[in-house]
């Protein structure tokens, strides 16, 4: 595959998971595989270089760190574009796949109005310098986070507009975390009007419940607490959230029909306590102060469910939970295998990096 390139309208849009998936893909088939991610804002200490490596721990040619910076506002000597260059090609030379990250900075994504964003400009400007100082004549890969926050002709002149500053150089275009109430007027008003203008559009990749699970380690973190019964394992998913009060009905009906929750249930309920941990529950959180029945603790350890003791009420509790989906990472091998999969179903193939959604799944 040489080469590729993996750009984005914003951060957060999906890149690490999808060169993570990619890394894996390309791994698992025998393929040599190399991470670059020339700029980041963190530099030495980027945590996507820093889980990159752990994916790839073996490597002939040494990839250089990142340089502080960012895309949009380089700020880089010409000896530093060299070095930007030379690093490329030495690590083409030595892998069979070289996949290089460019960052970029934070920006405001969404305007009422509709208008030019700061994130529109910062790719437009990207493209320029890819085309003109970096690497020209390299395959890339444009990855467009969906915002929802215009109509349908709105966001597709953005991304038109985004491909058209790469060039000739767009290898195709993936529309990321499409909503699930909008995923047909995306399918329909989005990705056919791109394709029939003939921008390369791959597909676009629903929201997915799973790519924002955060691990008990972290929920724990967020909420603090003191542990009454410890994880087995720490960085169980959890996806789900819900709240043991007063239901209608049966509890094991209840709590039993998601996998990886937690429950967040007053510490003086035994009942809903004995009912959640029948089902698939990775973390009991107990509020109200009160210690949980020797028997809770007996069933939770013999079901390997983590109880955490919190303070304030439930409804407290509950309402702190806005903030938690900002500690959601790409980090997790089980988040690229996900991502890995919806990439199978919702894509169509590139030659030499997956092989794309098959009919059925075109159908389902």
């Amino acid at each position: 595959m040489g080469v590729l390139q993996v750009i984005s309208n914003r951060p957060g849009a999906g890149k690490t998971c999808l060169i993570g998936a990619l890394t894996c893909r390309l791994t698992a088939a025998g393929k040599s595989v190399a991470y670059y991610k020339p700029f980041s804002p963190e530099a030495g200490a980027d945590p996507d270089a820093a889980f990159m490596a752990q994916l790839l721990p073996e490597t002939p040619e040494p990839v250089p760190p990142p340089i502080a910076s960012s895309l949009s506002e380089p700020h880089l000597s010409e000896a530093q574009r060299r070095e930007i260059a030379d690093a490329v090609a030495r690590l083409d030379a030595a892998f069979d796949t070289v996949l290089v990250e460019w960052s970029f900075p934070n920006a405001p994504e969404e305007t009422s109005s509709g208008e030019s964003l700061p994130g529109d400009q910062a790719i437009a400007e990207a493209g320029e310098l890819l085309a003109g100082q970096f690497l020209a004549g390299q395959p890339s890969l444009l990855l467009f986070g969906y915002s929802g926050g215009g109509d349908a002709g709105t966001e597709a002149a953005r991304i038109a507009a985004a491909a058209k500053s790469l060039g000739d150089d767009l290898a195709g275009v993936i529309i990321n975390g499409v909503t699930r109430h909008r995923r047909m007027a995306v399918e329909q008003q989005v990705v056919s009007v791109l394709r029939s203008a003939g921008t390369p559009v791959l597909g676009a990749i629903p929201e997915d419940r799973e790519m924002l699970a955060l691990t008990v380690r972290q929920v724990a973190e967020f909420l603090g607490g003191r542990w009454i019964q410890e994880p087995t394992d720490a960085a169980a998913w959890v996806d789900r959230f819900l709240i043991g009060g007063n239901i209608m009905d049966s509890g094991p009906s209840y709590f039993g029909r998601y996998p990886n929750q937690a429950v967040i249930t007053r510490s003086g309920r035994p009942d809903i306590q004995m009912a959640c941990l029948a089902s698939d529950t990775k973390c009991l959180v107990l509020t109200g102060g009160e210690e949980p029945t020797e028997y809770i603790r007996v069933e939770a350890r013999q079901r390997s469910a983590a109880v955490l003791l919190v303070p304030g009420s439930t409804l407290e509790v509950a309402e702190s939970l806005a903030g938690l989906l900002e500690q959601a990472n790409p980090y997790s091998e089980q988040k690229l295998s996900r991502f890995a999969a919806l990439m199978e179903r919702h894509l169509d193939s590139l030659p030499g990096l997956w092989p794309g959604r098959s009919i059925a799944a075109t159908q389902a």
